[in-house]
């Protein structure tokens, strides 16, 4: 198994035997990769001096920094995707977060990088937000593959699934073998919020329900997939060469040190899932993990857990709205901070703001 470390996030996918492919990917701009960017630009100042003298204003700088960084990781994952017939050797660009408020400002921008980076192996990630969803039936249906992120809760995920069955569908071509999607379900975040609200409830049975909710509900979702890519509905779309969405988990570090570290890593490995790692993640699971189905060793019990913390008063829907929320205004703090250090780097080699 190979690792790129850039950017610190890692896509690990698992074949139907549960054996690691080597799938890793670096997936930018995310909250991670903004980040990793700004340590990037110390090396970078001849670059962006070129870019703005050129009359580019710092957004378009930021994006034609990118999009030539995004071609460079898909030529190096282009041998996986061969090797996988499409399958594997995906890379990761999202439309700014300024658009998860904007259907068709979301449609036009994945439109746009879909043709300017020109790779095959690229995915063009979207997020889950309801006026979002709508985009992301309109991409698929034009033949892009999307990488579907912040995912939170079991009915968005649906949403999600069905807008990636819709676009298929609409999309009038005859062979959908290229047109491939992942759908990005956030974990740990689950319970670090719920965790809380549990404290807050404070009886015997919430605080013993501390630390299960985020898996419990991935467990679901995994059920929820295997439904959903099943039956007539999609055996026609497989006979025109259809791939599932695959499930990608997401937040997969653990936040709270009470908890073992790959809590969120070694119950969620099952056939066609992606599974990202950070790499203290990454570490932990080479270290002392085992690779073996664990997915659906424990469905009653996810089900269980689910029902149980609904008793409790915890409403997924809150849940997973306001996890979207922190999200999405996480990923706009992260862009908008990353322009205002490119804007500073332009104004410290005495370039005009533009």
């Amino acid at each position: 198994m190979e690792v790129v470390q850039r950017g610190q996030l890692f896509m690990i996918s698992m074949s139907r035997k549960g054996r690691a492919l080597g799938m890793i990917t670096f997936a930018a701009p995310s909250q991670i990769c903004f980040r990793s960017l700004q340590v990037v630009l110390e090396v970078l100042p001849a670059t962006l001096r070129e870019l703005v003298q050129s009359g580019k204003d710092i957004e378009a700088a930021y994006w034609e920094l990118v999009i030539k960084d995004i071609q460079d990781a898909c030529k190096l994952f282009e041998s996986i995707y061969d090797e996988t017939d499409g399958g594997d050797g995906y890379v990761s660009v999202e439309v700014s977060p300024r658009l998860a408020d904007d259907t068709q400002g979301t449609v036009e921008a994945a439109k746009w990088l879909h043709k300017v980076v020109n790779r095959p192996n690229v995915y063009i990630k979207i997020p889950a937000t309801a006026p979002c969803v709508p985009s992301i039936k309109e991409v698929i249906s034009q033949g892009i593959s999307v990488n579907v992120t912040l995912i939170f809760s079991l009915a968005r995920y649906e949403e999600v699934i069905d807008a990636y069955l819709d676009g298929l569908e609409a999309s009038g071509l005859s062979d959908l073998s290229r047109v491939t999607s992942v759908a990005s379900f956030f974990v740990s975040r689950v319970d670090t919020l719920i965790d809380k609200m549990l404290e807050k409830i404070g009886t015997p049975e919430a605080l013993d329900l501390r630390g299960k909710a985020a898996v419990a509900q991935a467990a679901l979702a995994y059920q929820l997939y295997q439904k959903k890519f099943s039956g007539p509905r999609w055996d026609a779309l497989v006979k025109k060469g259809a791939k599932k969405q695959r499930l990608l988990w997401a937040s997969t570090s653990v936040k709270n040190p009470a908890y073992p570290d790959t809590l969120y890593v070694a119950p969620l490995i099952g056939p066609d899932t992606v599974s990202t790692m950070p790499d203290q993640a990454l570490q932990a699971f080479v270290d002392h993990g085992a690779v073996s189905r664990t997915i659906d060793l424990n469905v009653s019990e996810a089900e269980g857990i689910y029902s149980a913390l609904e008793k409790l008063g915890i409403d997924w829907n809150y849940v997973g709205t306001q996890l979207e929320l922190e999200g999405v205004d996480s990923f706009k703090k992260s862009f908008d901070s990353l322009l205002d250090t490119l804007q500073e780097k332009a104004n410290s080699l005495k370039l005009v703001s533009l």
